[in-house]
């Protein structure tokens, strides 16, 4: 008997039938199109009590791909932070135009997290 390894799919030989409606196969079909699956596998997937994922769409990956860029801002700054001493850092944030040149720096940022909603309501 040969060994199955860890991504060979075992042969699929039995064969499950179930009668819907033109408009339930259609929604079917459209939901399985939207997770990126075949028909067949997308009701594998359900029956055996998986939930396939929606496909992002193209908007959706510009978007992630903002936030992600959006988040890496995030780290440099908060490494900046930890990178000053700490008794030096209370007196950093106390000098106003320190401060105020801080801020001015975030509003970019905050304009791209502003720009992601809106374009993602759009």
């Amino acid at each position: 008997m040969k060994k199955q390894t860890k991504n060979e799919v075992p042969k699929r030989i039995k064969r499950l039938e179930a009668r819907v409606t033109k408009a339930e196969y259609e929604k079917i079909e459209a939901l399985a199109k939207e997770c990126g699956l075949s028909v067949s596998e997308y009701t594998r997937q359900v029956a055996l009590g998986q939930h396939p994922r929606k496909r992002l769409d193209d908007r959706e990956i510009d978007a992630l791909c903002s936030l992600s860029d959006a988040r890496a801002d995030l780290i440099k700054i908060a490494a900046a932070v930890k990178s000053i001493q700490a008794d030096k850092r209370g007196l950093v944030f106390k000098d106003p135009a320190f401060v105020e040149r801080w801020m001015r720096a975030s509003v970019p940022l905050i304009q791209r997290w502003s720009e992601i909603i809106i374009y993602m309501k759009n």
